[in-house]
C-alpha cells in the first residue's frame, strides 16, 4: 500500500483519498487503521509503518509477559543509606585515606557533629569554610604543607563549642577540639613530642603535650596547614560533616565526583579514614542509575533498574555494618559516583518510581541483576548457594532484539585437548591435556557442572560459577562439545552471574517490544510485585 493510490483486490480498484476511514485486516485477525501521508506493508499480526524500526519478536515462546502487579506497602529499613566510598574492609579491598577534602559547590560552611546508631545528625561545631580537608590525626602532608599530630591543650574545658572557638581565638594558631564529649582548647601542630614541649616552655602556656587517639580526625583549612577543629569519638562516634547549602540540597565535591548528603570520617581501623556518605535512599539511586545502565536507554528500562538499586539497597541494609556502612561504591554491592553522570532522563527514572519496592511476599527481594544471560537466566542456587523463590532461572527471548548491539551476546572458541588443558591452567586450575569433559546442564540449559580429566588421570569437577570462571569466559550459559576432530567446542553467550534482570534484556523489552518497567520486572523476578515504602 502507498500512500498515493492505493490498490485492493486488483489492479484498477482504488482507495478514495485521503484515507481516514480505511482499515486493513491482517493474518493473525487483528483490524488496523490506515491512515494517509505513510507507506505499509502488511504482516502476519498487523501493519507495520514501513521506514520504521522494529525488532524481531522473541525467538522462543510467545512474547507473553505479566507485569508485576503494583500495590501494597512495605516498612522500609532506612531512608538513609550509608555508601562506603574509601573503605576499608580488608588488606585487598582498602581504599581508605589519609585525607580528603570537601568543596561545597552552592552554600558556605558545614556543620561539624556525629551520627548515633538511629542515623540522626548531631552537631557539635561548624565553620563557614567552603572548602575543608580533613586528615588522620597523625603527621599527614596535604597540599598545604604537614600537619603535625602534638598540640598544647590548654587547662580546662568549655561548655560548648562557641566558648571553646572564642577562646581559641585569642591564638592565631588556636583551635577548639571535642574529646568524647567535653570541649578542649588547644594551640600549636607539631611533628613530635619533643617539639610540643619545646614550645610548650617557650611560650608559657599552662597545659600539657597532648595527641589525640588513633581515632581522632582533624579538619583543617584548605590549602593551609590551619586547623580548625578535632574530633575523638573514642570507640563511640566518628567525625560526621553535614554541608550547608545556600538553597535547596547541598552539592559536594569529593575527589572527582559531586554528592549529595553527609560524610562521616571513622576510623574503626585505628589508621586511614573510612570515608560514608550518608544519602537519602532516592539521591543514592541516582547515583546509582548512571554507572549500571547508560543513561541514553529507554526510561522504562531505567525505572526497572531503578528499583532494582533501591530494593537492592533495602535487602543489603547494615551488610557492612562492622565496617560503618551498609554498601560500598563499586561492584561488591553497585556502582555509585553521586550525581556526577546523573542527567534528566535518569534522574526523571528515579522520580516516576520514588518509594517503590520489588517484593516478595511481603519481604523486600534480593534484586540481582547482571549485563546479559544469552539466552536464559538462572536459578539463585545453581549459581550462588540460596534458593529464592523468586530467582527462577527463564528463556530469555528478548536479548536477541538486540544482537549485535553489544559484544557478549555470543562467545566461544575451539580448542585442542592440550589448549583445554593449558586454558584450565591459565584460570586457576593446573590440569594438564584433557582427555574427557563431562558437562551437566540445568533444567533451564545453563551449564551446571563439569568434570575435566586429563591424561595424567587428574580430574577436576567445577560447579554453579566455577562453570565459567575456570575457562576465562562470562556466564554460565554455554556448552561444551567434542567434535569430529576430537577438539573441544565451546560454545556460549552473556556477560555477567545470569541470576535476576538482564540489563541488556531489559533495554530490548522496552525498546522493541514497548513494554513497562513493571513488564520488565514480571519477566525477570518470578511472582513479585511492586510495593510502596512507608
Amino acid at each position: 500500500m502507498a500512500a498515493g493510490e492505493i490498490y485492493v483486490n486488483n489492479v484498477s480498484t482504488t482507495l478514495g483519498m485521503p484515507l481516514t476511514d480505511a482499515y486493513a485486516i491482517a493474518g493473525g485477525g487483528t483490524v488496523d487503521k490506515v491512515s494517509g501521508g505513510k507507506i505499509y506493508a502488511m504482516t502476519g499480526s498487523g501493519l507495520q509503518e514501513v521506514g520504521t524500526t522494529t525488532a524481531p519478536p522473541p525467538s522462543t515462546g510467545d512474547g507473553t509477559v505479566t507485569p508485576a502487579p503494583i500495590g501494597g506497602t512495605i516498612n522500609l529499613r532506612t531512608s538513609t543509606v550509608k555508601v562506603g566510598l574509601y573503605y576499608y574492609y580488608s588488606s585487598s579491598r582498602d581504599s581508605s585515606i589519609a585525607s580528603a577534602t570537601l568543596y561545597l559547590q552552592n552554600g558556605s560552611g558545614f556543620k561539624l557533629g556525629y551520627y548515633d546508631a538511629n542515623r540522626n545528625f548531631h552537631e557539635v561545631g561548624s565553620t563557614d569554610n567552603a572548602a575543608i580537608t580533613l586528615i588522620k590525626d597523625t603527621n599527614v602532608t596535604t597540599a598545604g604543607g604537614t600537619v603535625g599530630c602534638f598540640h598544647i591543650k590548654l587547662n580546662g574545658t568549655y561548655s560548648d563549642f562557641y566558648s571553646a572557638n572564642s577562646a581559641a581565638a585569642a591564638y592565631s594558631d588556636g583551635f577548639p577540639a571535642y574529646y568524647n564529649g567535653t570541649y578542649n582548647v588547644l594551640v600549636g601542630q607539631y611533628q613530635s613530642r619533643s617539639a610540643a614541649e619545646s614550645a610548650l616552655a617557650s611560650r608559657g602556656l599552662a597545659g600539657t603535650v597532648y595527641t589525640a587517639s588513633n581515632r581522632c580526625v582533624v579538619v583543617t583549612k584548605t590549602n593551609s596547614t590551619k586547623i580548625l577543629f578535632e574530633y575523638d569519638g573514642g570507640t563511640t562516634s566518628s567525625l560526621a560533616v553535614r554541608p550547608v547549602a545556600s538553597s535547596g540540597k547541598s552539592l559536594t565535591k569529593l575527589g572527582n565526583d559531586t554528592f549529595y548528603g553527609d560524610f562521616e570520617f571513622n576510623r574503626t581501623q585505628g589508621n586511614n579514614m573510612t570515608i560514608v556518605n550518608y544519602v537519602n535512599i532516592e539521591d543514592y539511586v541516582k547515583g546509582v542509575i548512571p554507572y549500571e545502565m547508560s543513561s541514553s536507554w529507554p526510561i522504562e528500562a531505567l525505572k526497572a533498574q531503578a528499583l532494582c538499586a533501591r530494593t537492592y539497597a533495602q535487602s543489603n541494609f547494615n551488610t557492612y555494618k562492622n565496617y560503618g556502612f551498609d554498601l560500598t561504591d563499586d561492584t561488591y554491592s553497585q556502582v555509585y559516583r553521586g550525581i556526577t553522570s546523573a542527567n534528566t532522563t535518569t534522574n526523571a527514572a528515579v522520580d516516576q518510581t520514588a518509594g517503590q519496592y520489588v517484593t516478595y511476599n511481603g519481604a523486600f527481594c534480593s534484586t540481582l541483576y547482571f549485563s546479559s544471560d544469552g539466552g536464559a537466566t538462572e536459578d539463585s542456587e545453581n549459581v550462588f548457594t540460596t534458593a529464592y523463590p523468586y530467582l527462577r532461572g527463564i528463556k530469555d527471548p528478548f536479548e536477541a532484539s538486540v544482537v549485535p548491539a553489544f559484544t557478549y551476546q555470543s562467545w566461544g572458541g575451539t580448542y585442542t585437548p592440550k589448549e583445554l588443558g593449558a586454558l584450565l591452567t591459565r584460570n586457576g586450575n593446573s590440569m594438564g591435556e584433557i582427555v574427557s569433559v563431562t558437562p551437566s546442564y540445568t533444567r533451564i540449559g545453563n551449564m551446571a557442572k563439569i568434570v575435566y580429566r586429563d591424561v595424567n588421570g587428574k580430574t577436576l569437577e567445577v560447579t554453579k560459577s566455577r562453570c565459567y570462571t575456570s575457562i576465562g569466559y562470562q556466564s554460565i550459559h554455554f556448552t561444551i562439545t567434542k567434535n569430529a576432530n576430537g577438539n573441544y567446542v565451546i560454545k556460549g553467550g552473556g556477560w555477567g552471574h545470569n541470576v535476576g534482570m538482564s540489563q541488556w534484556g531489559a533495554y530490548a523489552m522496552a525498546k522493541y517490544h514497548g513494554y513497562s518497567y513493571a513488564h520488565i520486572l514480571g519477566f525477570y523476578y518470578t511472582g513479585v510485585r511492586i510495593s510502596t515504602g512507608v
